[in-house]
């Protein structure tokens, strides 16, 4: 069995660190071919202070759609090291919106057999998941694996 390619959500927060670390391993284990390493930007966060930030100090560009060459460098900043000895399996893509409604889209366009997200980001918290992995969770059609 084989997922093909495996969608990894991220965001630079520990927890996307640790699913994107989780993807790459289950390419390594055969179960899956290419690793989509998609970051999502929210223009409409862009307004709040308190959101802008904080992503400056995770080191998360609020780029806008117009913006998309600088997003994916800053997201290849991030993500250099982490996937180190995996280049020729990994994509790194950028799309634009509210994040649960990003993944979905994405994952089902693309397609992906698999999304693999942190149990939180640099969101907001609801209960023991966040708010955006909750979501995808419940919207999503592929399979999700939400790691700690």
């Amino acid at each position: 069995m084989s997922y093909g390619k495996i969608l990894v959500a991220y965001d630079g927060s520990a927890p996307s660190n640790r699913a994107l670390a989780d993807a790459l391993e289950l390419v390594e284990c055969g179960l899956g071919r290419r690793v989509v390493v998609l970051s999502v930007s929210d223009p409409t966060k862009k307004a709040d202070p308190a959101f802008a930030a904080a992503a400056r100090a995770a080191g998360v560009s609020l780029a806008a759609a117009e913006d998309e060459k600088p997003y994916l460098e800053t997201l290849k900043h991030q993500v250099v090291e982490r996937i180190a000895g995996f280049e020729d399996a990994v994509d790194l893509r950028v799309a634009f919106g509210k994040p649960q409604e990003a993944i979905v889209r994405f994952a089902a366009e693309e397609p992906c057999g698999l999304i693999v997200m942190g149990s939180r980001g640099l969101g907001a918290v609801r209960g023991m998941l966040g708010s955006v992995s909750t979501a995808v969770l419940h919207a999503s059609y592929v399979p999700v694996l939400i790691t700690k």
